[in-house]
């Protein structure tokens, strides 16, 4: 299987391999996926009289890109059981069907996620289907990944989302933000990075212990009821702490620097710990990655816990921000 790296990231998708040659030059996917959302939401945002209503909208952005998009009938919604299919038409544009019964901001996502497909040359191949993927998961595809990307600039085109926060960027204005681009109030959180002007960081973390630690646990727990005299033997367990499951930086963040790794961990002393007491709770604090920039940090409980979830110390949201003095 053919391998590229290119800015630091490994891609081996035949899709994402093949926009990245497309040119006879080798190509950055993430910045070409943006650019080209930016391209198309732009052309759309010059037309006049643009509706309201976020899916109407999308779907005039979809039109531009040869889409045309319909509701599945209910006999595709029981056979697919899928958020939506892309199939190729025979006059080189496309056709969107998407499962009406999904969440209208699910719904609206996945209409861009599919648009994004669009742009990568191998996607003429034939129908595809999908469903939208956690962003955070280890396990999540990287094409699915790159799309959630593209998708995002076309549901929450930059100069309007920088236009509706008005320069206040926070937790506190994720769910206005969402109600006016029909977006979930997680993929809203985590735009108010990756669409900040200046040093940003927003993800999602969870109460657990590493995968390591997980796994090293469940082997001394089948060690221990084989063998119940190895239990005084076994050292202090590991602790469950705050640990990232998903991040998502500004553009002015430099990767190598800013992001947090999978498994890392918020110290016991961040605010990140105090949200299970409710609402928005922030401090001024670095974030445990290698940038050691101090900036204001906010945190609150994610309004829909996953079956993962600790039960005592739930999911969390966090937006972290760098605060420049104003002379």
């Amino acid at each position: 299987m053919e391998t590229l790296r290119i800015g630091g990231r490994r891609y081996s998708d035949p899709d994402i391999i093949s926009l990245c040659r497309q040119s006879g030059e080798l190509i950055d996917p993430r910045s070409t996926i943006v650019n080209m959302a930016r391209a198309l939401t732009e052309k759309a945002y010059g037309f006049s009289g643009l509706p309201s209503d976020p899916l109407e909208r999308l779907k005039i952005v979809a039109s531009l890109s040869r889409m045309k998009i319909m509701p599945m009938d209910m006999d595709q919604v029981r056979s697919e059981k899928r958020d939506a299919a892309l199939y190729p038409t025979a006059n080189g544009g496309w056709t969107v069907l998407y499962n009406p019964n999904r969440p209208k901001s699910r719904i609206i996502f996945t209409i861009g996620h599919e648009i994004i497909h669009t742009f990568f040359p191998n996607s003429t191949k034939g129908a595809r289907f999908r469903t939208i993927t956690n962003p955070g998961s280890r396990e999540a595809n990287e094409l699915e990944l790159l799309c959630h990307l593209g998708a995002s600039e076309l549901v929450m085109p930059l100069k309007e989302f920088q236009r509706q926060a008005s320069g206040r960027f926070s937790l506190a204005g994720a769910e206005k933000l969402a109600s006016y681009f029909g977006t979930s109030f997680e993929a809203t959180v985590y735009r108010l990075a990756t669409a900040h002007p200046g040093l940003a960081v927003a993800g999602m973390l969870r109460y657990r212990l590493t995968k390591d630690e997980e796994r090293s646990l469940a082997a001394t727990t089948n060690q221990t009821v084989l063998f119940p005299s190895l239990s005084k033997l076994q050292s202090q367990p590991a602790q469950r702490k705050y640990r990232r499951q998903s991040v998502h930086l500004s553009a002015a963040c430099r990767e190598d620097e800013y992001t947090i790794r999978f498994n890392k961990s918020f110290d016991p002393s961040s605010v990140v710990y105090k949200a299970r007491e409710g609402g928005i709770q922030s401090s001024a604090e670095s974030l445990p990655n290698s940038a050691n920039v101090s900036g204001r940090i906010e945190a609150m409980l994610c309004p829909y816990q996953s079956d993962n979830a600790d039960a005592d110390f739930g999911d969390v949201f966090f937006f972290w921000e760098q605060i420049v003095d104003r002379i």
